[in-house]
C-alpha cells in the first residue's frame, strides 16, 4: 500500500508539474488550474454534478486522474447511489445546467491547447503508470471485495425502502427552484447572459481567448490624420475615419510585427 501511494504520488507530482508549466506560460487558463480538488466524497459528488465546474477534469489530465481514483472506490459509489435518490441532487445539478457559466464549462475542454495536452499526456508514460496503479491498485480491489459486507451497502438497500425518501420526491414539485427553472426560459435576461457568456473571450480556452481579443495597435503604426478619405465614394471630409486594421495580427501566432514600409524604397 505504502509503494503505491508512492507511486501515485511521484505520477501526480510529475503531471501537476507540467500543468504548472503550463499555467505560467498560459496566465489564461491558470485560474482554472489553480482551483482546490474537493477533499472528501461529498463534495466529490456535488463537483460531478455541477455542470458548471465538472468540465475541468476533461480540461486537465492531472485532474481526471483524480476523478478516476475517486469513481473507482465502492464507498464513492454507495454515496452516491444514496445521493441519487434525493431530489436535491437533480435539482441542483439541473440548474448548474440552466446557469450560462456551463457553456464556458465545456467549450473551454475543447480548446486546441488542451487537446494538445491531453494528446501529451496519452504520450507520457508517467500519466499512463499513473491510471494503470489507479486501476490496479491491490488495495481498492480488496475494499472492492469486502463491498458487500460493508454497512454502507445495506444502509444503501434499506434507504431504498424508506418512505420518507418517495415523499420527498412527491413533495420535490412545490421547491422554489423548479418554479425558477421552468420560468427562466421567458426572462429575457436569461438569453442575455448565455449570449453573454458565448461572447466572451475569457469564457474560451487561451487558444480561442487570444484570437476573439482585439489586438492593441500601437499608435505609432497609424498613419498621421487616420486614413485618407474616399472622395469618390461620396464619404465626407469631415466625418472621423476609423483605422484599417488586418484581419490577421502575427502576434496571435507568436511572430513579430513587421516595421511599416518605407515610401520610396
Amino acid at each position: 500500500m505504502k509503494a503505491f501511494r508512492t507511486t501515485l504520488a511521484l505520477a501526480l507530482s510529475l503531471i501537476a508539474a507540467g500543468v504548472s508549466a503550463n499555467a505560467v506560460a498560459n496566465p489564461a487558463g491558470a485560474n482554472t488550474n489553480a482551483r482546490t480538488m474537493p477533499a472528501n466524497t461529498q463534495e466529490w459528488i456535488a463537483y460531478l454534478s455541477d455542470f458548471t465546474r465538472n468540465g475541468e477534469m476533461l480540461a486537465d489530465p492531472k485532474k481526471f486522474v483524480a476523478a478516476l481514483s475517486v469513481v473507482t472506490e465502492p464507498a464513492f459509489l454507495m454515496e452516491a447511489g444514496k445521493a441519487v435518490m434525493e431530489p436535491d441532487l437533480y435539482l441542483r445539478s439541473t440548474g448548474s445546467l440552466m446557469d450560462p457559466r456551463a457553456y464556458s464549462n465545456f467549450v473551454r475542454a475543447m480548446d486546441p491547447v488542451v487537446l494538445a495536452a491531453w494528446g501529451q499526456a496519452l504520450g507520457d508514460p508517467q500519466f499512463m503508470a499513473a491510471v494503470q496503479t489507479v486501476m490496479t491498485d491491490p488495495g481498492k480491489l480488496m475494499r472492492w471485495l469486502m463491498a458487500p459486507m460493508d454497512p454502507k451497502l445495506l444502509a444503501l438497500v434499506m434507504n431504498a425502502a424508506n418512505p420518507n425518501v418517495y415523499a420527498r420526491w412527491l413533495t420535490a414539485p412545490l421547491d422554489p427552484r423548479v418554479a425558477g427553472m421552468a420560468t427562466a426560459p421567458a426572462n429575457p435576461a436569461w438569453y442575455g447572459a448565455w449570449m453573454g457568456g458565448m461572447a466572451n473571450p475569457q469564457a474560451y480556452g487561451p487558444t480561442v481567448n487570444t484570437m476573439m481579443r482585439a489586438p492593441a495597435y500601437p499608435q505609432a503604426m497609424m498613419p498621421a490624420g487616420g486614413p485618407p478619405a474616399l472622395p469618390q465614394l461620396g464619404v465626407p471630409q469631415g466625418l472621423p475615419q476609423l483605422p484599417a486594421l488586418p484581419m490577421l495580427d502575427p502576434r496571435l501566432f507568436g511572430m513579430p510585427m513587421m516595421p511599416p514600409a518605407t515610401p520610396g524604397r
